[in-house]
């Protein structure tokens, strides 16, 4: 503890030289996330020393942890306890920790049912842009007035402050989960399904469409399992299949890691989040800007694609906005400008109050987002 002690304080003196120096600070732990969001230039500021669990308390279903702990570290620990985070995050990496994953506040194939990381964070500790070191959620000795600052900090890509400690809630694991796999279905139908099924009083956990068909993963008590995967089985004319618990974990943890979505030369991944009802659409019009591959996860309410590298970001963007959708794009090896579709004028406002209170020197991750010309904004409500 002492020792996290010390790394927290000398990252404190760092973010106070550079208040002093008015020079800007370029976050980061594992960097297995560097691909998301514009590239930005600043003095590097590596928090992958700030690590360890600080308290877990199985009993009480929380967990406490420094931002550069090893997610695959955390995740170990609580299997060993038979409990896991529900919102299920992805690492696309090995080198993935907590702080980058609440930073960027990413969700798995969960999120339609449990949440989206956001939800599951009931407080954090940071250095803000005054060089103190406060607190928010369980334990508020300071915070922003009207806003819950745990949950603002989940998804601002490091750009209102530099996480110190995280306070998560955790589950109990489900005994046993099941996979139906649908062939041969349309966009369409797959969809209206997903939609049916996600409003039904089903222990369904998990909603995606691919080219290859429609899965539907359940979890629970091993005769509830076979009960309702039997019952989602019967509402189906098409062709169907199960994937029984482990190669029903081995698929989802393939899905969630895009290892279905690996883009060939030229090629790069786009995330887009919007109503489920417009995402069918989206695709098809995606199709007029080349695009290769896609899937749909969370009940219909993202879409991933792969789409040219060349491609029109700023057509595809307005593509997104018009379907109501948020897009990321990833970065392929370039400053990947315009990495996210704009956020809408109330977003923007908003962003800039907490940017102006939290960061007024703009010293944290400048232009991670958006262009420092265009939008100055903290976080842009990019739900993960």
């Amino acid at each position: 503890m002492e020792e996290s002690n010390s790394v927290a304080n000398s990252i404190q003196e760092q973010v106070r030289q550079a208040l002093a120096e008015r020079s800007a600070l370029e976050v980061f732990a594992g960097g297995s996330k560097s691909f998301l969001g514009r590239k930005q230039s600043g003095a590097p500021l590596d928090v992958s020393a700030l690590r360890g669990v600080i308290s877990y308390e199985p009993g009480e279903l929380v967990l406490v942890a420094r931002p550069g702990t090893r997610l695959n570290e955390i995740e170990t620990l609580l299997d060993g306890e038979g409990q896991y985070f529900a919102f299920e995050p992805p690492g696309w990496g090995e080198a993935a920790t907590i702080g980058g994953t609440v930073a960027c506040n990413l969700s798995g194939p969960r999120r339609f049912k449990m949440g989206a990381l956001r939800d599951h964070l009931l407080g954090i500790e940071m250095i803000d842009g005054h060089g103190e070191r406060i607190r928010a959620g369980g334990k508020v000795v300071k915070n922003v007035t009207g806003y819950d600052l745990s949950k603002v900090l989940a998804g601002s890509f490091g750009t209102l402050g530099v996480l110190t400690e995280v306070c998560l809630k955790v589950w109990p694991r489900p005994e046993t989960q099941a996979t139906l796999s649908v062939h041969g279905l349309l966009p369409d139908a797959a969809l209206q399904h997903m939609l049916d099924w996600a409003a039904r009083p089903l222990e369904i956990t998990a909603l995606a469409y691919d080219e290859a068909g429609l899965v539907a993963r359940v979890e629970g008590p091993a005769q509830a399992v076979r009960v309702q995967i039997e019952m989602l089985r019967a509402l189906v004319t098409a062709e169907s299949s199960v994937m029984e618990h482990d190669e029903s974990l081995a698929f989802w943890r393939h899905w969630r890691e895009l290892e279905w979505l690996v883009p060939g030369a030229g090629m790069q991944r786009w995330r887009f989040s919007g109503p489920p009802t417009r995402m069918v659409r989206l695709m098809e019009a995606l199709k007029a800007e080349g695009l290769q591959r896609w899937g749909l996860d969370w009940a219909g309410g993202l879409l991933w694609a792969l789409l040219p590298v060349d491609t029109a970001v700023g057509l595809v963007h307005r593509t997104a906005a018009r379907h109501e959708a948020l897009g990321w794009r990833f970065a392929a090896g370039e400053r990947n400008e315009e990495a996210f579709t704009p956020p809408n004028g109330g977003v923007v406002r908003m962003n800039q109050m907490l940017k102006r209170s939290l960061d007024p020197q703009n010293i944290f991750n400048p232009g991670k987002m958006f262009a420092l010309d265009e939008i100055q904004v903290g976080g842009n409500g990019l739900d993960g």
